[in-house]
């Protein structure tokens, strides 16, 4: 069985899901080949906007995020041809908050305008929804966006782990409070956590991000953006274990209630304690016995003051976040990914070819 990953991306959802999985594979014997995005080979036959055929060497084809409109067309061309088609989704971009620029990026009214190069964009939510109804298989990172993206049965959720470099990092104790997020990307996350931050701050307490910054002072009542910026991907896990104590906010929207559990699960891996909002993946990494949930700013305040004042209970919640993280490796549950590409090319062969839609 030959395997064709499309990552969407080579930055953390294209690593998380796709490149570091079929890496992983292909070093164990697995016919896989990982298509990262500076080398594309797939050939779309094309008569104006229409896709008329794929030309691609595959048994399995796994796509991620698939948002743009011709290769929307394409799973289902790929299908008529009897290749399986795997649409593989972390994030529910039906509910992106409209202050996020992917809210534009991605909003159906703006697939067709100009884009680089004038030529329009063709990327749309509408799309990725088409992809994943008409894929052999969807593959999803939390159970609730099942019911998002594969209401027709063919779903499975593949759960966010960690590669080793995340495993076995030096970790100095401080009471630095830290986000591991870019506040872009999160417009209104910081407001669950109310002034807890600020006043901490007020007291004295230092307060950074591992990512961008901009607009987040305000957001949780700074006089000014605190210390961060951008992080490369190889450096992400140190800088993650450079915090002293981790928060992971999340308002409850239908967005984040899909979002999975990798945040907590990377300061958890990195000996982070950390406070989270109780949104259903964080419960369940919390269950295992990982990390502290808030659900009104003066918990927030009073779980982020009492690790502040104890280096001994952040010591506790760091070896136990770390113990929790273990099971998680990524390499221990390469299997899964496996299993699900078996998964999809077994219904693709008992699909007639001429029912390939749902």
């Amino acid at each position: 069985m030959r395997v064709v990953l499309y990552p969407a991306d080579r930055y953390g959802c294209g690593h998380f899901r796709m490149i570091w999985v079929g890496d992983m594979l292909a070093a164990a014997g697995h016919d896989v080949d990982v298509v990262r995005t500076d080398r594309r080979r797939v050939q779309l036959v094309m008569e104006d906007e229409t896709v008329k055929d794929v030309l691609v060497d595959a048994d399995v084809v796994v796509l991620q995020r698939t948002t743009h409109r011709w290769m929307a067309q394409a799973v289902a061309v790929m299908r008529a041809k009897g290749i399986a088609v795997v649409v593989d989704v972390d994030d529910d971009l039906s509910a992106i908050h409209p202050a996020n620029p992917a809210w534009t990026d991605m909003h159906p009214t703006n697939e067709m305008r100009p884009g680089v190069g004038r030529a329009p964009r063709r990327h749309s939510w509408r799309n990725l929804a088409a992809a994943c109804r008409d894929a052999t298989l969807v593959t999803v990172s939390t159970p609730a966006l099942l019911g998002v993206y594969a209401r027709h049965g063919r779903g499975q959720v593949l759960h966010n782990y960690l590669p080793d470099m995340y495993y076995g990092l030096p970790r100095t104790d401080s009471d630095v409070v830290g986000w591991p997020g870019s506040y872009h990307s999160h417009p209104n996350d910081p407001e669950v956590v109310g002034g807890a931050v600020a006043r901490l701050v007020d007291e004295g307490a230092a307060f950074v991000m591992r990512g961008d910054p901009q607009g987040a002072g305000r957001a949780f009542g700074l006089s000014e953006d605190p210390p961060g910026g951008g992080v490369a991907i190889d450096q992400w896990p140190r800088a993650v274990a450079e915090l002293g104590i981790g928060i992971a906010p999340l308002a409850d929207t239908r967005f984040n209630a899909s979002k999975s559990w990798l945040k907590p699960l990377e300061m958890s891996a990195a000996g982070v304690p950390w406070v989270a909002s109780p949104r259903a993946e964080y419960r369940r990494l919390h269950a295992m016995g990982a990390g502290v949930l808030a659900d009104r700013p003066r918990v927030w305040y009073r779980e982020l003051k009492r690790l502040r004042e104890s280096a001994a209970l952040r010591q506790e919640m760091s070896g136990m976040g770390r113990a929790v993280a273990e099971g998680l490796r990524l390499s221990h549950h390469t299997w899964r990914w496996r299993e699900a590409w078996e998964r999809a090319y077994e219904i693709q062969q008992a699909t007639p070819r001429s029912r390939v839609v749902a």
